[in-house]
């Protein structure tokens, strides 16, 4: 993606696709991925998002840490109701001062996406950048010679990828699976699967993203789609750079993986992290459109596929070069294989 400077954010989508399709990957999301092991505490002080209520026992996490996450909340809840537009929250509810840099990251989302139902899963209203925005045709890259899309780093977030449309459509058709059970969405983006699984009725779901706008735009899609109260967490934790197995696994029961297996290299830390879990007994589904870090790696040979979507022509047309999105679910060998 260091190397795709300078072009349209509609070809920068495409790039990143061709580069999945030839085993290049993300380049710049695994290296965020694997730099920032010590994220939450380094970058994202203002947004500690773990909370008494989303652990089984006691939690670690400071009390000024607590503070500034209730205010997240805060104006979580107060943007509730959207102005006349349904997009904008009315000016009047934008309050405290301390508040002030919850209230630019929302700003900058909601100026730079639109409302669409344009994808697999038209029952979810999402904050998506597409071709009607103005950031969808502008050069990207974080700080490069004014091409500053006024984001901290690329918008991946503003893309609902093929193999988060698959798993949310999944969600969504097989209610059953997921009612009533604790869900962990890592790489959570736009948080469709996360939306997707509370409206089901998970009973609670953590949605977990290294990005803390995706966090932000996580929550404006969830207040726009009517989810409200404490069933939905969010977490800055790299989960997957952490290993904090014993953890994850004791506190969630389903992990929704969606478009991470983007290329070898990032296979090589999540195969054995999902291997982990699901010892530890957690259901894992994966939605992946099939990119070389499960095509070409041994994860596939411990997936079972459950079913496979046809992506409408649109995000076809977004994501170059793939026609359908699969979900899968994570199986450990059988003993003797």
């Amino acid at each position: 993606m260091l190397a795709s400077r300078g072009k349209n954010m509609s070809q920068i989508a495409r790039h990143a696709i061709r580069n999945q399709m030839n085993g290049t990957g993300l380049v710049y999301v695994g290296r965020r991925l694997r730099m920032e092991r010590t994220f939450h505490t380094i970058t994202c002080k203002a947004i500690k998002f773990r909370t008494a209520d989303a652990t089984t026992g006691s939690t670690n996490t400071s009390q000024s840490a607590n503070v500034q996450m209730n205010r997240w909340r805060r104006f979580s809840n107060a943007t509730n109701e959207y102005g006349t537009d349904g997009i904008t929250p009315p000016a009047a509810q934008i309050a405290p001062s301390e508040d002030s840099e919850v209230i630019s990251v929302r700003r900058k989302i909601l100026s730079n996406t639109v409302l669409s139902r344009q994808h697999m899963t038209p029952e979810i209203a999402l904050h998506l950048i597409t071709p009607e925005c103005a950031i969808y045709h502008q050069p990207v890259g974080a700080g490069s010679n004014g091409a500053d899309t006024g984001f901290s780093a690329d918008p991946f977030w503003g893309f609902f990828w093929p193999g988060g449309q698959a798993i949310t459509r999944f969600i969504l058709d097989t209610a059953h699976v997921f009612r009533g059970k604790t869900v962990l969405d890592v790489g959570c983006g736009c948080g469709a699967s996360t939306i997707a699984a509370l409206m089901v009725g998970a009973r609670r779901v953590t949605a977990n993203d290294i990005d803390p706008v995706a966090l932000q735009a996580t929550l404006l899609n969830a207040e726009r789609n009517g989810i409200t109260g404490n069933r939905l967490v969010v977490s800055g934790d790299n989960f997957i750079s952490n290993g904090a197995d014993t953890q994850t696994s004791n506190q969630y029961e389903v992990v929704l993986i969606g478009d991470l297996f983007y290329d070898i290299e990032i296979a090589v830390d999540l195969h054995p992290w999902i291997q982990r879990l699901a010892r530890a007994g957690t259901e894992i589904y994966i939605g992946d459109p099939g990119r070389h870090g499960i095509t070409e790696t041994g994860v596939l040979s411990n997936m079972e596929l459950l079913t496979r979507y046809k992506l409408p022509e649109n995000v076809c047309l977004e994501n170059s070069g793939f026609s359908y999105a699969n979900v899968w679910q994570f199986h450990l060998p059988s003993e003797g294989k």
